[in-house]
């Protein structure tokens, strides 16, 4: 029989799991946390969950929240400065956001009672060697804490040396939803940028905002100087002027004597060092080692792609997995090459979203906010980031993109993306 030892539960680490029990593969994951200790935690980030990775949970059988957390359908970037621009676009199918306190909890008692093993205890780099012993494959799913450098860095993909932006995440009330629901974006430049989109969590009707903070701009006493443990009304406040300052249009559908942190444990920070490291390692037993979801590559959440990155990745190694070992050295690189194709292009489109964008990149927004087309092709690539990169990280594809977009009867949107992408690139 063979057995499968993943190490971390999170997104990657649960959908491999459940991937693999769904085809009667032995599987165990080794987690830090219980269940009930998922959902009393800190709220540490808000994850968009993209239509490409409900339906990989809907093929798991895992899509608790269909008929309960809104359907997002739009994705509204606003631009402020000298020359503000705003466009939304489509997001076909639709996003969810889910608190992943919940779902972390959830998807670990539906591993559980689909016969997967789970262990709940923390596990440090000194521990893989031994564990190793146990399976046929082990991997590593966790790319926090002392599991985070345990793979070698890939320098070409790995631009920064520190976080580029401390991020603050919340949970709050009495801000009312944006018609038609979606994720709500505004980029002010030199200090960063805040998320605002409907969240189903433990109460109905919240809103969850991200403000990502560019170290010494205005939004930096967030990060530095307010804590909302020490001073929940300053913290308030603050996030109240710098939403009338910086994003009005949100600030106009607060409700006045509302607005609050739901809870005091549904705020918190966290900042990240965008990496991409190797994905195969060999231990002192011989036996090699796989790094899946942030353990390969880690992201800045600015794009909020770190979990459908994790998801398509997981399934990627599930279905090599499925198809048979020996999960030697050979296996092992073929399965990196298979995620990397998908990863890199990904974390790179989001490095490349925390830099001043190129000139034919603005000139891409300028057309987006004149054209719905062209912002619809923007929206495309959440669903496909990987598309989006390929086509925006050259001028040239992006000019052909918007010839084909940008006219009187524009082209049929697949069809200007699959010119874009050439022959060879999947749709």
């Amino acid at each position: 029989m063979t057995r499968i030892g993943i190490i971390g539960g999170g997104v990657a680490g649960l959908h491999l799991g459940l991937y693999l029990r769904s085809r009667g593969v032995h599987a165990t994951i080794y987690t830090s946390k219980t269940p009930a200790q998922h959902r009393d935690d800190r709220l540490r980030n808000v994850v968009c969950r993209s239509g490409s990775t409900r339906q990989r949970e809907q093929a798991l059988g895992v899509n608790h929240w269909d008929d309960e957390a809104p359907d997002l359908g739009e994705i509204s970037i606003s631009i402020a400065g000298p020359r503000p621009m705003t466009f939304a676009g489509t997001l076909e199918p639709s996003c969810q956001v889910v608190d992943m306190r919940l779902y972390w909890a959830r998807l670990l008692n539906d591993f559980a009672a689909r016969g997967g093993d789970v262990v709940v205890r923390a596990v440090r780099p000194a521990d893989i060697d031994a564990l190793s012993t146990q399976f046929d494959l082990t991997v590593v799913a966790s790319g926090r804490g002392s599991l985070s450098n345990l793979f070698p860095l890939v320098p070409e993909h790995s631009p920064f040396e520190t976080p580029q932006r401390v991020v603050l995440a919340a949970l709050v009330r009495g801000v009312a939803y944006r018609e038609p629901l979606g994720f709500e974006v505004t980029v002010v430049r030199g200090a960063g940028e805040i998320l605002t989109f409907p969240m189903c969590s433990f109460e109905p009707g919240l809103t969850a905002l991200g403000i990502e903070i560019v170290r010494n701009g205005p939004f930096t006493p967030l990060a530095a100087t307010l804590r909302y443990d020490e001073a929940p009304r300053e913290v308030e406040t603050f996030i109240l002027g710098l939403l009338r300052e910086h994003a009005p249009a949100i600030h106009a559908r607060v409700e006045p004597g509302r607005f609050g942190i739901a809870r005091p444990l549904d705020i918190g920070h966290v900042a990240i060092t965008p990496a991409a490291r190797q994905a195969c390692m060999r231990l002192p037993t011989g036996r090699m080692v796989l790094a899946l979801g942030d353990a390969h590559v880690v992201m800045d959440p600015l794009t909020g792609q770190g979990a459908n990155k994790a998801s398509q990745a997981a399934w990627v190694l599930g279905d090599a997995i499925c198809a048979g070992g020996p999960y030697d050295e050979a296996f092992c690189a073929m399965v990196e090459q298979r995620m990397a194709t998908y990863a890199l292009a990904v974390s790179d489109a989001c490095n490349a979203r925390l830099q001043p964008p190129p000139p034919h990149v603005q000139r891409f927004f300028a057309s987006a906010a004149q054209r719905r087309t062209v912002a619809d092709a923007y929206a495309y690539g959440f669903n496909h980031p990987d598309h989006y990169w390929h086509i925006v990280s050259d001028a040239d594809r992006t000019s052909l993109l918007l010839q084909l977009l940008d006219r009187d009867q524009p082209a049929p949107l697949s069809d200007a993306i699959h010119a874009c992408l050439g022959p060879t690139e999947p749709m």
